[in-house]
């Protein structure tokens, strides 16, 4: 990306004002630089990991740079913060919404929707806001992977944060037990009430073999985040000033990842409290639903029973079918005995049913060289459609069938064909009925 160069010297990321004090909710700055965004490259496969929302991609923007900011680029595991710039003149100026900044090397880049002439004065005021959750969040991770990392072979090889408000992940190489989980969990609880210092320090044998390969690290500054004495690590991000500020940590579920690796859910904060409370919410709501309690235990249960209701059901449900299919392949075979032709169509018929019907009838149809159509569903919910049967007559039959049921996609050869229908259209199967009987008058005509 080409910026052009700043007329007056810029804050480098990693010394910036958001980055000096995570608190700062409102900035004027100084535009050093504004150039219009050339033309999004052509995407090679792969998602672009860049939150950027301002525009479509296809928008005209402007690539405008500060002598400093209170809006947090991109960077660390940590999203862009959002924001808007007002431009300082003695006319009223509408705000203008700023929803992706940028690291570029050192330079932070604004994606602007308006160009800023070099010299403009404005107000930069940040979504403080979306900011709180995100150093909740950020600071949050620090904390559960230091005390993680007290337990064997629980070092984090990675994390992401939730977009809009869900939960965030640390990736581990093996899944902890419950009683780890639950012990991880009260000791971060236990460190945010006891109000730990979160302090930045910039040390000069800071290690570094993290940092990104565009970052200057002789003209930059390396930022080391430490929670007292529990955890010390290079970031970028922003970050609270004290373990009081972070709230609340929650461990959810986790899951096994990439292979032998684990994920481990969790939230920090006010999302926490606002996924435990969406979450106390749709269990009162599932209790009504299963007229029980709203404990968790009873909603198990209830759930339980269900299922268990739900399983027996299907089986009843599949012998009866199958109790059916044998009727209406009896049905047909006696069709057969003065027919070379047989529809048979169930409205809540499966692929049983079919199979059941087939297998039921193919022999009488073997005897009487003859042709079968069978067919399931209805209106919107569509279904299952087959012809099978004598070579030269399945042959024949299923190109009428494509013409009249428009939409089916399916295939075969010789003796079989099979297809799907997306809907049956109104009309369909009663004109797919009277075609497989003109059938049978035109072949014994």
């Amino acid at each position: 990306m080409a910026v052009a160069e700043a007329t007056r010297r810029a804050e480098v990321v990693g010394a910036l004002a958001c980055q000096r004090n995570s608190y700062l909710k409102t900035l004027e700055a100084e535009v050093v630089a504004c150039d219009k965004r050339p033309p999004p490259a052509a995407k090679k496969g792969g998602k672009d990991k860049k939150e950027e929302t301002n525009g479509d991609g296809n928008s005209e923007l402007w690539l405008v740079e500060f002598d400093d900011s209170v809006l947090f680029p991109e960077g660390g595991g940590q999203p862009s913060d959002h924001g808007t710039l007002t431009v300082l003149s003695d006319a009223p100026a509408a705000p203008i919404p700023i929803e992706f900044v940028e690291r570029v090397g050192l330079r932070c880049v604004y994606h602007s929707p308006q160009p800023l002439a070099p010299g403009t004065r404005v107000r930069q005021d940040v979504d403080f806001r979306r900011r709180w959750d995100h150093m909740q969040q950020h600071t949050g991770q620090h904390l559960l992977s230091a005390v993680m990392d007290a337990h064997e072979n629980l070092v984090t090889l990675g994390w992401g944060m939730g977009k809009g408000g869900a939960m965030n992940y640390v990736d581990v190489p093996r899944k902890p037990t419950d009683a780890e989980v639950q012990a991880i969990q009260t000791r971060c609880n236990e460190t945010i009430r006891q109000n730990v210092p979160v302090t930045v320090e910039t040390p000069e044998d800071a290690k570094v073999h993290k940092m990104p390969q565009d970052y200057d690290q002789s003209r930059g500054v390396v930022r080391v985040i430490r929670i007292g004495d529990i955890d010390r690590n290079t970031c970028c991000g922003t970050h609270l000033s004290q373990t009081s500020h972070i709230s609340l940590i929650l461990v959810h579920h986790g899951e096994s990842v990439h292979g032998k690796n684990y994920r481990l859910y969790f939230s920090v904060g006010e999302r926490a409290i606002g996924l435990a409370t969406a979450s106390v919410g749709a269990l009162t709501s599932v209790s009504r639903l299963l007229s029980c309690r709203n404990t968790s235990k009873e909603v198990v249960q209830g759930v339980k029973k269900t299922q268990d209701a739900a399983s027996e059901l299907k089986k009843r449900e599949k012998k009866l079918l199958g109790e059916i299919a044998e009727f209406e392949a009896a049905a047909a075979r006696t069709r057969l005995q003065t027919s070379r032709s047989v529809w048979v169509h169930r409205a809540d018929g499966n692929a049983d049913f079919v199979k059941g019907v087939t297998g039921g009838i193919k022999d009488e149809l073997a005897r009487a060289g003859g042709v079968a159509v069978v067919a399931t569903g209805e209106d919107k919910q569509g279904g299952q459609l087959l012809v099978f049967g004598q070579k030269t007559s399945v042959e024949a039959l299923v190109p009428k069938v494509k013409e009249l049921v428009s939409g089916v996609k399916g295939g075969g050869a010789g003796e079989k064909w099979q297809g799907k229908v997306a809907a049956w259209e109104k009309g369909v199967l009663d004109a797919l009925k009277s075609l497989v009987e003109a059938f049978e008058a035109e072949n014994t005509g």
